[in-house]
C-alpha cells in the first residue's frame, strides 16, 4: 500500500521538474514565458499558452500576481507587451479550475502560432464527462518552463528555467485516490496527471512504487497536450507536495462556459484599437457579468 497524507486544500505549485526531457521552442512555437520585467528573462512567474493572435492563456492564479506595467511575455524570441489582462467571471476555490487570459498588444513582426483547443464541451459540474473519455495510458505529455527541483533554494530572481516536456498519465482517479484525508474523506475528484498511473503509484505491478512515478512536471500554466490531436487538454494550475516522492498536478480544462465567455471578452480587447484607454473601458467592453476582472495599465485598484 502506498503512502498517504494529509492534503486538504488546492496549493500552488513550485514550478519544478525532475526527469523531465529538455524541450525546443522550435517544436512549440505556441508556447511563452511570463516574467516579471520588460528588460530580462528573470525573474520568471509562469508558463503561457497563444490560442490565438495576441491572445495567451496561463494559471488563473498566475495572472492575479503580475504587474501590467512589469510584466512581458517572451514568446518566439521576441519580447511582447501586455494589453490587459482577463481573470474568471465566478473563480472556483483557490482558482483550481480556473484560467487566465493576457492580451498582448498588437507589435509582433512574425506569424502568430497558437495551439488549437479541445472539442469537447462540458455537460455537467461535477467532470463525469471528463470521466467518460478514453484515454490511452501515455496518451499526453506536459510542455512548458521549469526549474530543477534542486533549485529550490535558490533566490527566486536567480532561478533559472528551461523549457522541458514529460509524457503523462491523466485520470480522475489520480488526485481522488492519492490525496485523501487522513484515508477517510475522499476528495479531489478533479483532472489530474502523473508520471505513472494509480496501480504503478499503489505498486500493484510489483512490490513497490514503479520508478516512473519519480519523475515529476508541475509548473503553473503548463500545457497538457494530447499526442493524438496535438490540441490543448489543460493548464496546469495547482499541486500538493510531499517531501518523499512525487505526487499528482491538478489541471483546467479551457473548455467552461466562463472560460469560452472569458475569451469572447479577450477577444473584444483584442480588437479594440484605441491605444490608450480610461480606466473601466474594458471592463464596460466586455460588461455582461460584473463578477469578472479585467485590468490594464490605467487600472489602479485590481476589483
Amino acid at each position: 500500500m502506498a503512502h498517504r497524507d494529509t492534503y486538504i486544500d488546492f496549493l500552488a505549485l513550485r514550478n519544478y521538474q525532475v526527469n523531465a526531457k529538455s524541450a525546443s521552442e522550435i517544436d512549440y512555437p505556441w508556447i511563452a514565458r511570463v516574467v516579471h520585467s520588460r528588460q530580462y528573462s528573470r525573474p520568471q512567474l509562469c508558463t503561457a499558452v497563444c490560442i490565438g493572435q495576441q491572445i495567451f492563456i496561463t494559471a488563473a492564479r498566475c495572472v492575479t500576481v503580475l504587474k501590467i506595467t512589469y510584466t512581458s511575455l517572451i514568446y518566439q524570441d521576441q519580447r511582447l507587451k501586455p494589453k490587459a489582462f482577463v481573470l474568471p467571471t465566478n473563480k472556483t476555490k483557490q482558482m483550481y479550475d480556473d484560467v487566465g487570459f493576457i492580451i498582448v498588444h498588437d507589435e509582433f513582426p512574425g506569424q502568430w502560432k497558437a495551439l488549437a483547443l479541445l472539442d469537447e464541451q462540458r455537460t455537467d459540474r461535477t467532470f463525469t464527462w471528463f470521466e467518460n473519455m478514453v484515454f490511452d495510458e501515455f496518451e499526453h505529455k506536459v510542455v512548458g518552463y521549469a526549474k530543477f527541483k534542486t533549485d529550490e533554494s535558490s533566490l527566486v530572481w536567480k532561478r533559472p528555467y528551461h523549457l522541458t516536456q514529460l509524457k503523462v498519465h491523466v485520470s480522475l482517479d489520480l488526485c481522488r485516490e492519492i490525496l485523501i484525508y487522513n484515508q477517510r474523506v475522499d476528495g479531489f475528484a478533479v483532472p489530474c496527471y502523473h508520471s505513472c498511473t494509480l496501480a504503478q503509484f499503489e505498486g500493484k505491478e510489483g512490490n513497490t512504487m514503479h520508478t516512473n512515478c519519480m519523475n515529476y512536471h508541475g509548473s503553473e500554466g503548463s500545457a497538457i497536450i494530447n499526442l493524438k490531436t496535438n490540441k490543448l487538454l489543460g493548464i496546469a494550475t495547482w499541486g500538493a507536495y510531499f517531501k518523499k516522492h512525487e505526487l499528482p498536478v491538478g489541471f483546467s480544462i479551457p473548455n467552461s462556459d466562463n472560460f469560452l465567455e472569458d475569451k469572447i471578452c479577450a477577444e473584444k480587447i483584442r480588437d479594440d484599437s484605441d491605444f490608450i484607454v480610461d480606466p473601466g473601458y474594458y471592463q464596460q467592453l466586455c460588461d455582461d457579468n460584473g463578477n469578472r476582472r479585467i485590468f490594464n495599465r490605467n487600472n489602479k485598484n485590481r476589483h
